[in-house]
């Protein structure tokens, strides 16, 4: 109760100091006229007047009625003010849940985003010979062929995060003559999860460090959740994806460009008690050595067609035969949802927040608590006086609203 009526006493005074007018004073309305002069031009005297006892007795009755009545005036507003301002209190507290809610479904969605890299590149040198030599069997002659799979290496900081070979799968040689395919094989792969790509922070370190106004904390706190963690990073896993391309010219001098023949694809999951010494390492001869499943690497591709290129009219010959790869690495994983950011996940919502920010924090409750006061200001004045003035005035309380005049009770 207490409570209720420090509240209606400071709304009331703020309403009260909001809306008030000046009002005219005695020294107002006498203003430049002396009330007493000891001029003999003129003079003012004023006396104060006795009321009688027969009128202050009158006056006496008439108050007690007055006072009763104020007394339920004043109860019923104090009243309908704290059950408004509650009612109100009651629906931004709701609101505030709402904010709680839009935060902790931003954060997932930025953790989410920190689970995946994603990077792609053409073959350093552009088009290059798939066969050492032309030949004169036809354009899709496979002898001479130089092209023997890939090697992907990729750094971070000038050290080195993975390196995969691959090689063309001599065992299906076959499939070259009888269906002008080529498969591949994964030989090893060498994968530094500590200092990969995850997680994939949208802001990096040096971009912290260069922005002076940046606390010292958030630069701190950044360091130590950019490093990759297996109690927050959870199976991981490395993708590598290349596609052939490759152009010619045939017989008909008709031309075809960046034609793809093939895709090939590897995922290789990554757990931490396959580490050596924090790295892990593949090798597919030790596999097939010690009776161990084998990574494959799915896909095929077409041989690449030579292209048409005659030494004379009577003697056809077809080019080395040109291409171009198209290579995508990826990084993937899940956040731990037990881990330790996902335990305190507003404190790390609002350190990310703070981070795209430019380590600017911003108070997003009491943002919306001022703007929802501030809009919602006149209803909870109307609320009060609309059905207090109803019942003490006997109108109706359409009229007491002000929007109109009210009916007078029989």
């Amino acid at each position: 109760m207490k409570k209720h009526i420090s509240i209606f006493a400071l709304l009331m005074i703020v309403a009260t100091a909001a809306s008030a007018q000046p009002v005219a004073t005695g020294g107002d309305i006498f203003k430049g006229i002396p009330l007493r002069s000891d001029s003999i031009a003129s003079s003012f005297v004023v006396n104060v007047n006795t009321m009688d006892q027969a009128k202050q007795k009158k006056l006496n009755t008439v108050a007690s009625q007055y006072q009763a009545t104020r007394g339920a005036v004043l109860t019923s507003i104090g009243t309908g003010l704290a059950m408004s301002f509650a009612e109100i209190v009651g629906k931004e507290a709701i609101n505030l849940v709402k904010i709680r809610s839009r935060q902790k479904k931003e954060w997932l969605q930025m953790r989410q985003s920190e689970c995946l890299f994603v990077d792609s590149l053409q073959s350093v040198r552009g088009q290059c010979d798939f066969y050492s030599r032309p030949s004169v069997a036809g354009p899709l002659d496979p002898t001479g062929m130089v092209f023997d799979g890939i090697t992907i290496s990729a750094y971070k900081n000038g050290k080195e995060v993975l390196q995969m070979v691959c090689h063309i799968d001599s065992s299906r040689f076959d499939q070259l003559f009888v269906h002008s395919r080529f498969y591949l094989v994964l030989d090893s792969l060498v994968f530094y999860p500590y200092r990969s790509y995850l997680p994939n922070m949208h802001v990096s370190g040096s971009e912290l460090a260069r922005q002076k106004k940046m606390p010292r904390e958030v630069v701190d706190y950044w360091r130590t959740i950019s490093q990759f963690d297996f109690a927050e990073q959870q199976s991981p896993q490395i993708g590598v994806s290349f596609d052939l391309y490759s152009s010619w010219i045939n017989e008909l001098v008709q031309v075809f460009q960046d034609v793809k023949l093939g895709s090939f694809m590897v995922n290789v999951p990554v757990t931490e008690a396959s580490l050596r010494d924090s790295v892990y390492i593949y090798s597919r001869r030790q596999a097939l050595a010690s009776g161990q499943p084998v990574i494959e690497v799915d896909g095929s591709s077409f041989v690449v067609p030579r292209s048409y290129m005659p030494v004379a009219a009577n003697r056809p010959s077809w080019g080395t035969g040109e291409y171009k790869l198209k290579v995508v690495i990826s990084e993937s994983c899940r956040y731990n949802p037990k881990g330790d950011r996902a335990k305190h996940w507003h404190r790390d919502y609002k350190q990310l927040v703070r981070m795209a920010s430019g380590g600017k924090a911003k108070n997003e409750y009491l943002s919306y608590a001022v703007t929802t006061l501030r809009d919602n200001g006149g209803v909870l004045l109307k609320a009060v006086y609309s059905p207090v003035l109803s019942n003490v005035l006997g109108t109706d309380a359409k009229g007491a609203g002000g929007s109109g005049a009210g009916n007078t009770r029989p």
